[in-house]
């Protein structure tokens, strides 16, 4: 069933590629610049003083969650009667 399917899914992408072979719009999508790349330039492009405020508040804010987490804050949900048994088996007679 998946060869079916993934035979299915190449007929289709090729399919598509070969009626968009001309459109420059396509082109245009598959070169995109990668999310990475974006990112970079984006966080290159801001004040400088921006990403110095920035970059200390996220610090910040990573050293708080690890401190939390280490000082022992519990995420248990259960409650004492959830870890109990409902039931122990049979009675002795």
């Amino acid at each position: 069933m998946s060869f079916l399917l993934r035979a299915c899914l190449a007929i289709g992408v090729l399919s598509y590629l070969a009626a968009h072979r001309d459109d420059p719009a396509l082109a245009a999508r598959l070169s995109a610049p990668s999310v990475e790349n974006t990112a970079s330039l984006a966080w290159d492009a801001l004040p400088r003083e921006a990403r110095e405020t920035a970059l200390s508040r996220g610090t910040d804010a990573l050293v708080r969650q690890v401190a939390g987490s280490v000082a022992g804050a519990s995420r248990d949900t259960l409650a004492e009667t959830d870890r109990r048994p409902a039931w122990r088996g049979v009675d002795a007679r």
